[in-house]
């Protein structure tokens, strides 16, 4: 009850942060509920992605950890909910969106036919079905193998995995073109799908660790899950923070070699006037700090330990996050006290669907054939 009240609170505090940002600023106000929303969006996200992985691979350690990700899943319908604020609120932050803008810029004509409301709104519309469609069926099928057991179930989540991800890889490219990029319609990069995706699933994966190390704590998984299957996790973090560091810079240094004006403005404008603090903020708290810290194997098999570099890694992942939407807004950096409070808010009620969701089915695949795999696992 304790932590329904918490996220009920952060909530509050969620909806309290955008009525006083919206009063202060409308343009800062949108600029931070998109920042929040695509950020969390993307973290329930890759619980889809991580679900589907391992059911394509066949991977048995995770049998007893996956139900967590799947929980994640449950955030789709409420995200097509809280999108639709962005279809009034997107007159403030999208240039494209204003008629009067389209017609003075010829670059800005020449993208209308692909960026215009209506289209906009019908690619919000398949990205959503497909990923719930697809996503939520692996789910149902693990829920439902929790009843009637055997194997069947696991060859169809495998083959749904199969669908799901060149669909996702395509689609959340497109989500985030249409939700991020197009904050600067002028700009554009051939490798900010898979940088956006980067991002995603480090973050995605920190999360599901701050959930499944706490639940551990308070007893639900007993001798299920230990070490070996955190330090896996703990694997997987680090080896994300490694690859979003090579996608971030292939994409950066791509651009500087090119030269080109209209990709070099997008990083002109996040290190001029002082952004390039927070640069350089990104490149040590995402890399550089997580990269040495959790090099030891102590590191990533200890919960106590490698708990704290998740909360870490997700607060990093925010802050890029943050670079990537709110230079938009602001030729300065500034401190994100209404931002921040509005993902309080998008934190609470993640945490709270989360919660329903493993409170309504068992916090641990039943019936699974892989569950005796997961449970005598060692490294």
């Amino acid at each position: 009850m304790k932590i329904k009240n918490l996220f009920i609170g952060f909530i509050v505090v969620g909806i309290l942060s955008f009525i006083a940002a919206y009063a202060y600023n409308p343009v800062r106000a949108w600029h931070g509920y998109l920042l929040n929303y695509y950020f969390i969006t993307s973290i329930a996200l890759g619980g889809a992605f991580f679900a589907a992985t391992q059911h394509l691979t066949s991977a048995g350690w995770s049998a007893t950890v996956r139900r967590i990700p799947e929980s994640f899943i449950a955030w789709l319908p409420l995200a097509v909910v809280l999108f639709l604020p962005l279809i009034y609120g997107g007159h403030y932050i999208y240039e494209w969106m204003h008629a009067e803008a389209v017609k003075a810029d010829h670059l800005l004509a020449m993208k209308s036919k692909y960026l215009n409301v209506p289209f906009f709104l019908i690619r919000a519309v398949l990205f959503f079905a497909m990923w719930y469609l697809v996503g939520g069926k692996l789910v149902s099928n693990s829920l439902k193998q929790d009843q009637v057991g055997g194997v069947e179930l696991t060859n169809q989540n495998k083959k749904f995995s199969a669908i799901f991800l060149p669909l996702f890889a395509l689609l959340f490219t497109f989500f985030s073109v249409d939700l991020v990029m197009s904050l600067d319609p002028h700009w554009y990069s051939t490798m900010f799908g898979v940088n956006c995706f980067a991002n995603l699933f480090l973050s995605a994966l920190a999360s599901f660790l701050i959930v499944i190390i706490n639940m551990k704590k308070k007893g639900y998984f007993g001798d299920s899950v230990n070490d070996n299957h955190i330090q896996i996790l703990g694997l997987l973090m680090f080896g994300f923070t490694v690859f979003y560091a090579y996608i971030a810079f292939s994409q950066f240094m791509l651009i500087w070699y090119g030269n080109m004006p209209e990709e070099t403005q997008y990083y002109l404008k996040r290190w001029e006037n002082g952004w390039s603090f927070v640069a350089y903020l990104i490149v040590f708290t995402k890399f550089v700090i997580p990269f040495i810290a959790l090099l030891p194997r102590h590191m990533k098999r200890t919960p106590e330990i490698v708990v704290k570099w998740a909360y870490w890694i997700v607060i990093a992942c925010w802050i890029d996050a943050f670079w990537m939407v709110m230079p938009n807004f602001s030729k300065s950096p500034f401190i994100p006290v209404f931002e921040f409070g509005i993902l309080l808010g998008f934190i609470g009620a993640l945490g709270l669907v989360v919660k329903r969701f493993l409170t309504t089915h068992p916090v641990q695949p039943q019936k699974d054939p892989r569950v005796q795999e997961a449970l005598h696992l060692h490294q």
